[in-house]
């Protein structure tokens, strides 16, 4: 598959970003990490913010390649896509992401107390590497959306 398949399978449209929606998606991004980071939050919180800035980065690298994601299952194919416009972005990462989304759902829906430091501290690492890849990403492939 690739990334026209799935806009051919309305799992994705195109989409026009510009500079100043990919700054603010990335300030937006480093502002749930910056959240998250504050003393004493819960761990539920915590993870809940960390997923939040992973799934910003990596919507932000969909936005990069001209789609978005359709409204069904949105989450979850903007995680996957990352196999597709990230390289760097490795599938043992996606696999992580997509647990960390099924913990967020668990301390939203159910228990924000369900959620282990570990378990936020996990989320946090993963949100913080991906927003190395991603920035690496974008300033090498596509610097126009930093100026």
């Amino acid at each position: 598959m690739s990334l026209a398949d799935w806009l051919n399978s309305r799992w994705l449209h195109q989409h026009d970003t510009s500079a100043e929606e990919m700054r603010a998606l990335l300030h937006s991004a480093k502002e749930d990490i910056r959240s998250a980071e504050i003393e004493g939050i819960a761990a539920g919180w915590k993870l809940n913010m960390a997923y939040a800035a992973a799934l910003r980065y990596a919507r932000a690298a969909l936005y990069a390649c001209g789609y978005r994601p359709a409204r069904d299952r949105e989450h979850e194919r903007t995680i996957d896509s990352l196999a597709y416009t990230v390289p760097s972005v490795e599938a043992d990462t996606i696999k992580l992401l997509h647990k960390i989304r099924r913990m967020r759902h668990t301390a939203i829906y159910d228990s924000v107390d369900m959620i282990s430091d570990a378990e936020a501290d996990a989320a946090m690492k993963a949100a913080i590497e991906l927003r190395r890849r991603i920035s690496t990403w974008i300033a090498d492939n596509h610097p126009e959306f930093l100026h």
